[in-house]
């Protein structure tokens, strides 16, 4: 592939931008809010009814994720728990006129122009889509957090996603910052020529391409309505972005082609019978002594409450591959895919605790940072 310039002095394109009303702000804000109550609070709640239940059945702590289940289902904490984070997300996107698919929908005709035209401006190897991908079945029917239809179907798709992702960080945090934060967890170097598998709208790699504009800065996603998104993005922040549609499985760059492959909560989305094919597909690609690296959620080891909660996300959040994930031998399958190193430790900066003045605090969620090298 021919070598193209990294940025450019200005933005290309006019920044798009979709209207949000005060009422669709305020309704927003409201769903964060509660969800901070559900992930803080009301964690803490259901941890005090978990102890109590505990004692009250002869107060033995459960062995496992499955002993802690049966203590857990019977609350009223845990079950409204549950509501929380299926509702929530629910409301995010379907309420009428304030959910994020009617505020789209009202300003179709003119979101779908604006992205046309700038993919019509791009240059084509900045922005390679392929109408006659075959979308893998895993991801072709799976309506990933409760994104009805999954997110290549609809024009406005990506949108939606960026919009879903935006709206889930508090008002006041940068939406951005997780992906930094998994940057400067990666080991320092000279990365000439880096490769975002499974793009996306193009968040994190814009943020990589900031951070290091002398890289070569490619993103491949199965996603069509996902990829005008970030290339649309990328134009508005003057970079040159290499974008293109493909299967993570099957990719069409040649051998031993990056120094750098990075991810973001990725594995979770993958079914176990393809995840060694796609760890060999971006071993392929990558340079000898090169990194592929990302922060995936997990189990967090010998905590079952964590556990519960954990895995209650996938049945909630239409997380289909979660369960499977939780089981997968992610080591050995690196190692089975060509990786010469597989390191998995916990990501301290994204584990989060509840805090309990005078008391310890409650593990919520739990986070590892993954790195494959080859």
């Amino acid at each position: 592939m021919n070598a193209v310039p990294r940025a450019l002095d200005t933005p290309t394109t006019t920044p798009l931008v979709v209207h949000e009303s005060r009422d669709f702000r305020s309704y927003h804000a409201f769903l964060r809010a509660a969800r901070n109550f559900m992930e803080g609070p009301l964690v803490g709640a259901m941890h005090d009814a978990y102890e109590r239940r505990i004692h009250d059945q002869g107060g033995a702590a459960p062995a496992d994720w499955r002993a802690a289940e049966r203590v857990l289902d019977d609350t009223l904490e845990f079950q409204f728990y549950c509501w929380a984070y299926r509702n929530l997300q629910r409301f995010k996107y379907h309420r009428p006129t304030l959910g994020i698919f009617a505020t789209l929908e009202a300003q179709r005709a003119a979101l779908e122009a604006q992205l046309d035209a700038t993919a019509r401006e791009t240059p084509p190897e900045c922005l390679r889509l392929d109408p006659q991908l075959k979308l893998p079945e895993y991801f072709e029917f799976v309506p990933f957090h409760q994104h009805t239809g999954g997110v290549a179907k609809d024009a406005l798709d990506g949108l939606a996603y960026e919009i879903g992702r935006r709206t889930t960080v508090p008002s006041h945090g940068d939406p951005n910052g997780i992906y930094r934060i998994l940057f400067e967890a990666l080991p320092q170097g000279r990365y000439a020529r880096v490769l975002d598998w499974g793009t996306g709208h193009g968040a994190a790699l814009v943020t990589w391409q900031r951070l290091h504009p002398q890289s070569e800065c490619h993103g491949v996603d199965l996603s069509a309505p996902c990829l005008k998104v970030a290339n649309q993005r990328a134009r508005e922040n003057g970079m040159r972005l290499l974008l293109s549609q493909q299967d993570l499985e099957h990719l069409d760059y040649p051998d031993a082609h990056f120094d750098l492959i990075f991810f973001n909560f990725m594995l979770h989305e993958l079914p176990r019978s393809h995840t060694q094919a796609l760890l060999a597909e971006a071993c392929r690609v990558l340079k000898p002594g090169g990194l592929f690296a990302g922060h995936e959620f997990h189990l967090r080891p010998g905590d079952p409450f964590q556990n519960v909660l954990q895995r209650s996300h996938a049945y909630t959040n239409n997380e289909t591959y979660s369960i499977p994930w939780y089981d997968t031998p992610i080591e050995a399958l690196g190692r089975a895919a060509g990786f010469s190193s597989v390191t998995i430790e916990p990501f301290a900066r994204l584990n989060r605790s509840v805090q309990r003045p005078g008391r310890a605090p409650i593990n919520a969620n739990h986070w590892n940072l993954y790195q494959f090298r080859k």
